[in-house]
């Protein structure tokens, strides 16, 4: 997974496992679990080119909020890294073990 873009209320994200309709939608209704206090403003994504964009309210979500998901992130980085069809199964359970803390 790359960021391509990052500043306080924006981010932009670009893998192959965003090209995943299905996958996305999973994550986009984590996000909006996590998102309490309607930090974020807009999420847009492009299934062609695998690119999310998420702009929110830096006052709303705080690093230190984000931190709580960093060991997640990382493991579902390295899953975008090596995504592949078959390893849809592998980002579905890092996605329902995220579903669960939050």
């Amino acid at each position: 997974m790359i960021v391509t873009s990052f500043f306080p209320g924006r981010i932009r994200l670009r893998a192959a496992v965003f090209k995943n309709v299905h996958l996305y939608e999973k994550a986009l209704a984590i996000i909006k679990k996590i998102d309490d206090k309607g930090a974020v403003t807009s999420v847009t994504h492009n299934p062609v080119t695998g690119s999310v964009l998420i702009e929110y309210d830096p006052e709303k979500l705080s690093v230190e909020r984000l931190s709580l998901f960093k060991e997640f992130a990382l493991k579902l980085n390295y899953e975008a890294e090596h995504y592949s069809p078959e390893r849809q199964g592998a980002v579905e359970s890092l996605l329902d073990e995220i579903e669960k803390i939050v």
